[in-house]
Order: structure tokens, then C-alpha cells, then sequence
């Protein structure tokens, strides 16, 4: 079946680990690249400049770059010009910075080496970074995704030796739209799971994270209060307020710069966070065996791909409410022995109640969207089981699944299409 290798190929491009918001990721592989070029010790570098699209920075400016306790896009060029000669790239490269790594990125930022500066025009993703040592200038482009290096140049000449990716992004997320989401169920419910090994790596890692995070609660709000009630028989009894409360925490970790890698979900760890979770912790309530969870967790990724297809990469609208949540109530369906019919009413619910809820960049209070979401997640799919669905042609509801994400599509497109800059105005102002 044609389908089933093309979701397969899906998974292992969507599902990719990530130490750190893969935002900050992405801007210190860019700056890698381009100091690597220089074939100078970053001493020698006299200037790094990162130009982004307002998303990204959006995204990147109020983030924790893992394990050093700073933020922002300056600093996460400044680490990832420290880690151009290392030997981890790709989104995990911030992780487990040394001491005197954060000590020179600190030091690159004071003496004015490292300049930010926005492509307000600029559609997707884009991320360039260019570097200057003498006579000596090179860039390096991501775009159209996190990892997407476009090019590597030095003095005007291709660099040799980058990992160019001459795969389209674009092109990817036109075939997965193309898709009946009833495939993506039935794929889910059959799939060889030894033919995805990362689905297991998922679970493994995302859950390893979620473990730590709650170890460090103390340390965090969100944690703090589930601290104070956990023991609380309620809250014990309470399966939806558990795990609203779990995943909730674990995306402030996230966000606060938990040095630990995840494994992120249509370009987004909260999203591989939110989209696995809520999951994990209703199989564990009711259960289900190992074999059922995974292809609650396939369904659930596949789902989060798929919406996150319409609404963009990066989007005004909140990919963790949105998308992830979303595709975790369709996973909590599954699970609980619900039938196409009824995973789509689950779609239909959570779009029609979250359409509206927006992005303000990554940050601390993503948790509590993540809180409200996963809630609406699990209050939805009792309602979804009962065959309770917002009906068709209320509002943006389409007489299908695709219908209704193609009326998403048209609001952020055509609807919300200042919103961006409206906010990162906001947020200029505010810092």
C-alpha cells in the first residue's frame, strides 16, 4: 500500500529529538555552520549576524537555552557559534553545554559580537546567519523547516562538507494534506510497529523527560502546586486533572531550559510533549497494553502532522492547543475503543472550541495552555464516545474533517494574517 511507506516516511522526518525549543535549535545551527565555515576559533570571530522571520522570533526570544539559565535568540547564537567544532549537530545541539561554553557566549554578547535582526516579509521559516573574521564572510540558510540547511557559503562559494537537504518541505506537507484522514487511522490500527522504532523512542524519551521534570518541580510553579495537592485522594481520582496538570509541568520544564532531549512532533517539542503524555497516562488508568498505546501515540503524531499541515509550521494559532492536544484526544480514543466516526467528532470538537486560541511565542505559560487543552482533550473524547460532535456547517465545522481544517487554513491564512506582527509588536514593547 502506497500509503502506508509514505506515513512511515512521515514519522521519521517529523519525529525528530530536540534539546531545547527546536526555535533556539535552529538559530544555533545556523550560527554553527557559519562560524564553522570561517575556519576560525571563535575568538577570532569578529561578528555573527542571525536574520529571522517573525515567528521564529517570536518563538526564540523568551525561551530557555538548555542548562545555561539565559534566553533569547542572542544566546543561543553565541552557543551555537561555542559548539561549531563539536560533533553534535542538528536540534540537539545545545545540549549539555560546559561551563566555559556559557561563559564565552556570555562574553561574545557583551563585547557586541552578536546581532539579531528581523525578515518581517519573510514566508515560513528562515534563518540566516552570517559570520566575519577579516576579509573572511560566510553564511549559512535554514528554511522551511527546523533542520531544513538550505545552504552553507563561504566568500560567495558553497561550503564543502555541510549536510544540504534538497528535500522540500512545501512539497511534503501538500502530499500529507492530500491524505484521508481515515487512512491515517486505519494506518495506525495495522501498521508492522517494528517497522517504527521511533514511535518506542518517543514514549521512551518523552516520558524520561516528563519523569525528571516532576523530580524538579519544586523549582517550578506549575510544579510547586501539583507538589502541594498530589497527595490530595481528589486529585488522585482525578484522571483528567492528573494528567492536565503532568503535561503541564513538563512543557514549563521545557520552557525554563530542562537540559534533556524530547522528541518533537511536527517541529515542536511541547507539541511531542502534549501530543505523547496525556496518552501515556490514560493507558496507564485503563490499562492498555503496550501494543494499543503505540498506535494510540502513531495516531496521535500522524494527527498533529496533519493539522499542523494546514495551519503551518509555525502559525498565530497555538500548535500545542491546536494540533497536539488534538492529536492527543484522537490517540485518547483510540484507546478507549473508539471508531473512526467518533476520533473525527474529536477533531471537530477540539478545532471548533481551541480555533482561536493564539500563539504569543514560546515561554513559560505555554503550560497553561497545555493545562486548558489537555483538559478540553480529555472532556472531549467522553463526548466524542458518545458520539456528541459540534454539528456540520456550525461555524468553521465542514461536513468532514478535511472540510473543517481547510476552513482553519482559511482564517489564519486570510483572517489572521497581522496577527503575527501585531504580537511581536506587543512583545517588543514589553521587553
Amino acid at each position: 500500500m502506497k500509503e502506508t511507506a509514505f506515513l512511515k516516511a512521515v514519522l521519521v522526518r517529523e519525529l525528530i529529538p530536540a534539546t531545547g525549543c527546536t526555535e533556539v535549535g535552529a538559530v544555533a545551527l545556523a550560527a554553527a555552520w557559519a562560524v564553522r565555515a570561517l575556519d576560525v576559533p571563535v575568538d577570532g570571530v569578529e561578528s555573527i549576524e542571525i536574520e529571522v522571520d517573525s515567528n521564529t522570533y517570536k518563538n526564540a526570544i523568551g525561551v530557555g537555552i538548555p542548562g545555561t539559565g539565559e534566553t533569547g535568540l542572542g544566546f543561543a547564537a553565541a552557543m551555537g557559534a561555542l559548539a561549531s567544532t563539536g560533533d553534535r549537530y542538528g536540534l540537539q545541539i545545545l545540549e549539555n553545554p560546559s561551563p566555559m561554553a556559557v561563559q564565552k557566549a556570555r562574553r561574545l554578547l557583551v563585547e557586541n559580537r552578536v546581532r539579531i535582526v528581523r525578515a518581517p516579509e519573510a514566508k515560513g521559516i528562515l534563518i540566516r546567519a552570517r559570520a566575519r573574521s577579516g576579509n573572511e564572510e560566510t553564511s549559512a540558510m535554514i528554511q522551511g523547516s527546523h533542520d531544513h540547511l538550505v545552504g552553507v557559503q563561504k566568500n560567495g562559494k558553497p561550503y564543502p562538507g555541510a549536510p544540504i537537504s534538497d528535500k522540500d518541505p512545501w512539497k511534503l506537507s501538500e502530499e500529507i494534506r492530500s491524505l484521508r484522514y481515515g487512512d491515517l487511522v486505519e494506518y495506525a490500527g495495522t501498521v508492522d510497529l517494528e517497522e517504527l522504532p521511533m514511535i518506542r523512542q518517543a514514549l521512551r524519551m518523552n516520558v524520561h523527560f516528563c519523569e525528571e521534570a516532576q523530580k524538579g518541580g519544586s523549582s517550578r510553579k506549575i510544579g510547586q502546586v501539583v507538589e502541594k495537592h498530589a497527595m490530595q485522594e481528589a486529585l488522585q481520582e482525578d484522571l483528567s486533572r492528573k494528567a492536565q496538570f503532568v503535561t503541564s509541568l513538563t512543557v514549563e520544564a521545557r520552557m525554563q531550559g530542562l537540559d534533556l532531549p524530547v522528541m518533537t512532533c511536527a517541529g515542536s517539542g511541547n507539541q511531542g510533549l502534549v501530543a505523547t503524555i496525556p496518552v501515556v497516562e490514560i493507558a496507564k488508568n485503563i490499562k492498555a497494553s503496550e501494543e494499543r498505546l503505540l498506535r494510540a501515540l502513531v495516531l496521535s503524531y500522524l494527527t498533529t502532522i496533519y493539522i499542523k499541515t494546514f495551519t503551518g509550521v509555525l502559525s498565530p494559532i497555538c500548535g500545542c492547543g491546536v494540533a497536539a492536544a488534538v492529536g492527543a484526544g484522537c490517540g485518547i480514543v483510540f484507546l478507549l475503543g473508539g471508531g473512526v466516526s467518533q476520533i473525527e467528532a474529536q477533531i471537530n470538537n477540539m478545532v471548533g472550541a481551541m480555533a482561536g486560541i493564539i500563539c504569543d511565542g514560546a515561554k513559560s505559560g505555554c503550560a497553561f495552555k497545555a493545562l486548558m487543552a489537555v483538559g478540553l482533550a480529555l472532556d472531549s473524547a467522553c463526548l466524542s464516545m458518545e458520539n456528541v460532535r459540534i454539528p456540520s456547517g456550525e461555524g468553521i465545522m465542514g461536513d468532514e474533517v478535511l472540510d473543517t481544517l481547510k476552513n482553519l487554513q482559511k482564517i489564519i491564512e486570510g483572517g489572521m494574517s497581522s496577527m503575527d506582527a501585531t504580537i511581536v509588536g506587543i512583545m517588543d514593547r514589553n521587553g
